[in-house]
């Protein structure tokens, strides 16, 4: 085995260079390239990470110690592609992956220099062929290290030749757009080789549609089912999975076959969280509460396959059918994983770790040769692919790489039957603000710049804090819309924020990509957003104290169980939690401080706390949403679903009495993972949020080279 030494000190090979690590240079066969001895670290730590984003911050960190601005990273790729002989619209060895790093694409063979390991040579005692004579000894270690250096020159060869054979690598290019629709367009994409299904959410109900494969008009397959969702179809198109989403699409829903032309069959009663055709499309494969089951298609018997840690969905065979590979979503901390599972086996294995929390949802080419999946690389999703065959007789590195990324996020990767064609859906949210106008009876634009997720006035009305639909970071702005600065950078939601009485701190919930919903506080300057609770469980919805000294929050419903509404003394860091208030979540503090409201978990009415009698009462007994003090503080404003329409009312304080104020029913929500959002403006008007949302499929053409 070779010693840590020698590891350290191997070099690598790569499209016809070698990094020679002992002798700190580049060479092409026997010319050295130049490169100066700070690209070559680059170089050097970029190529020993092969296949993985290295942003700039870690390039910083492990070549210059940190000491550095960005563009000296840039600066030292440029001479190293220099030296490549590289274009960077083309790359052959270095991706640029925009606003993130770099990433090192080329396929890569260790080759070692001298070999360390000492050879053992029998003593003389031991055999008469050893007799101790010089010459015999000399002519033995000439054979010896002939054959040494003879095998070093031959592998090393092989290596060279191997990285010099075209290997298998896919791209993309020419994106066109399919289809643009204002309806949400969900995953998955399916197809049958003539039009594209796909999941849909409109005005508040679910339904399958499809648009030509060579574009057209999108149209509605009738299912005969309240809320349909697409889970799989056959190849040929002539038989569907859905489930009915009599519940949310989080949760376990009814199965159902719908042959096409006919009417949707329930499959037994089974209740599933996604589903998929086996090859051959005569059995189904359902998951449901971590574990993944296999049924016949009338779902009369059902036979348990394997277990996974979370809700396992988005099942894709192998085009050979030896494979089955899916996603993992873990509940408990909301991380995405891919796994793979052979046929017959019942010991699944998760893959790609070195990419992060969140991949998922990928597909095979119909020649197997590619696999294509989602990754999530910041706030936006880019499509990777890892290569399963070269078509040689020497060993592919399956490394993935990035196939399809930018700014816009891109999900849900459908090849063409022909492997030709890419198709990819992708979204531009964006959440219009609306006020609510009395006079006119109607809810009219507030500040239609700006793309308002959640949003929260200052007391004096001067200031905006907004959640953004579009980046979904934290951002300040004049009550005007300009000024602005985002506040927030490296979160990957932010929601709720709520500012401080004197406006200069604002408070929020975000969550991080590797932890669950924590509180943040930052300066309404700007600067660092610091956590200022880390709890065992999701917490979230902060508000202020009047006097600006305490924060009350609770945790996440439905992401954790309410253990009670907390007040967080900032000033000492100490956490004490009101009496009564076990399952209660989503405070609100009165302006003048003597009153808190919140929402019980298991009916979410709405109830008043009194800080003097240490005792909780019913407000209103109704499903309530989004609860808002007046400014006054003598009624409490929010939202509630009555007869499948979205109403704001008001409650007094003293008579408890419950007022319609507006309909919302006009309003497209704008699709938000805590609801439709309701807020106050400065004089009490009701505000909420349009959606704006864009959907859109693009196709891409495909190539190997």
């Amino acid at each position: 085995m070779p010693s840590a030494e020698s590891t350290e000190k191997a070099s690598s090979a790569f499209g016809g260079f070698v990094l020679d690590a002992q002798r700190r240079g580049l060479y092409r066969g026997d010319e050295r390239v130049h490169l100066t001895p700070i690209p070559f670290k680059v170089l050097e730590f970029l190529v020993q990470h092969q296949g993985s984003v290295v942003s700039k911050e870690q390039l910083l960190v492990a070549v210059w110690g940190g000491q550095r601005e960005e563009n000296t990273v840039e600066q030292a790729i440029r001479q190293i592609r220099r030296a490549l002989g590289e274009d960077r619209e083309e790359p052959r060895f270095i991706q640029t992956i925009p606003g993130v790093g770099y990433c090192f694409i080329a396929e890569t063979a260790v080759i070692g220099g001298e070999p360390r390991e000492k050879l053992d040579v029998p003593s003389s005692t031991e055999s008469d062929v050893s007799t101790g004579r010089p010459e015999v000894r000399a002519h033995r270690a000439t054979i010896i290290a002939s054959l040494t250096i003879g095998i070093a020159v031959c592998a090393f060869v092989i290596t060279m030749v191997a990285l010099q054979l075209p290997s298998a690598r896919l791209s993309a290019t020419t994106p066109v757009r399919l289809d643009q629709s204002r309806a949400l367009i969900l995953s998955p994409l399916l197809s049958d080789g003539v039009k594209i299904y796909y999941p849909r959410y409109e005005n508040g109900q679910y339904s399958v549609a499809a648009t030509p494969i060579e574009g057209g008009t999108d149209v509605v397959i009738p299912t005969g089912l309240p809320n349909p969702e697409l889970c799989d179809l056959t190849p040929d198109g002539s038989r569907m999975l859905l489930r009915d989403l009599a519940r949310s699409r989080d949760s376990d829903n009814p199965l159902y076959v719908l042959n096409k032309g006919g009417k949707a069959r329930r499959v037994g009663n089974i209740q599933a969280y996604d589903a998929a055709w086996f090859p051959g499309g005569k059995r189904i494969l359902y998951s449901a509460k971590g574990v993944v089951y296999s049924t016949n298609i009338a779902g009369s018997t059902s036979h348990r396959l394997f277990s996974v840690p979370g809700n396992a969905y988005w099942f894709r065979w192998s085009p050979n059918g030896r494979e089955l590979r899916f996603t993992v979503l873990n509940r408990k901390n909301e991380r995405l994983s891919l796994w793979q599972v052979d046929a017959g086996s019942d010991h699944p294995r998760q893959l790609f770790t070195r990419l992060g929390h969140y991949v998922c949802c990928g597909t095979w080419t119909p020649d197997g040769r590619f696999y294509l999946f989602q990754v999530r690389n910041g706030n936006s999703y880019q499509i990777w692919v890892q290569p399963t065959t070269r078509g040689s007789i020497f060993p592919l590195h399956n490394r993935p790489y990035p196939l399809v990324f930018g700014a816009v996020s891109y999900r849900s990767p459908l090849v063409s039957k022909n492997g030709k064609r890419l198709f990819l859906r992708d979204s531009e949210p964006r959440g219009e603000l609306m006020r609510n106008d009395p006079q006119l009876g109607e809810f009219i634009p507030l500040l239609p710049s700006i793309p308002v997720h959640t949003l929260n006035f200052s007391r004096n009305g001067h200031w905006i804090a907004y959640t953004s639909s579009t980046d979904n970071n934290l951002w300040r702005c004049r009550s005007n819309g300009t000024q602005c600065i985002p506040l927030t950078q490296t979160l990957r939601y932010t929601l709720m924020p709520r500012w401080s009485p004197d406006g200069r701190m604002i408070t929020f919930m975000g969550l991080t990509f590797q932890s669950d919903w924590r509180i943040y506080v930052v300066s309404a300057d700007g600067g660092h957003a610091r956590a200022v609770f880390k709890g065992s469980q999701a917490e979230g919805y902060p508000d202020w104290s009047p006097d600006g000294k305490h924060l009350a929050f609770s945790e996440v419903v439905p992401v954790a169980r309410p253990d009670g509404i907390h007040i967080l003394d900032l000033h000492t860091g100490k956490v004490s939690t009101l009496p009564g208030s076990t399952n209660f979540y989503l405070p609100r503090w009165s302006p003048n401080g003597r009153y808190l409201v919140a929402l019980h978990s298991g009916n979410h009415f709405l109830y008043l706390y009194n800080f003097a009698t240490k005792s909780w009462q019913p407000l209103a007994k109704m499903r309530v949403g989004y609860p808002n003090w007046s400014h006054d503080g003598k009624e409490v404003y929010f939202e509630s679903i009555v007869s499948g329409s979205r109403i704001a009312y008001r409650v007094g304080l003293e008579n408890h009495v419950v007022d319609k104020v507006a309909s919302l029913a006009g309003v497209d929500p704008s699709p938000s993972i805590m609801g439709d959002w309701m807020g106050l403006g400065p004089n009490d008007s009701i505000l909420t949020v349009q959606n704006m949302s864009t959907d859109n499929i693009y196709e891409w053409s495909l190539a190997a080279r």
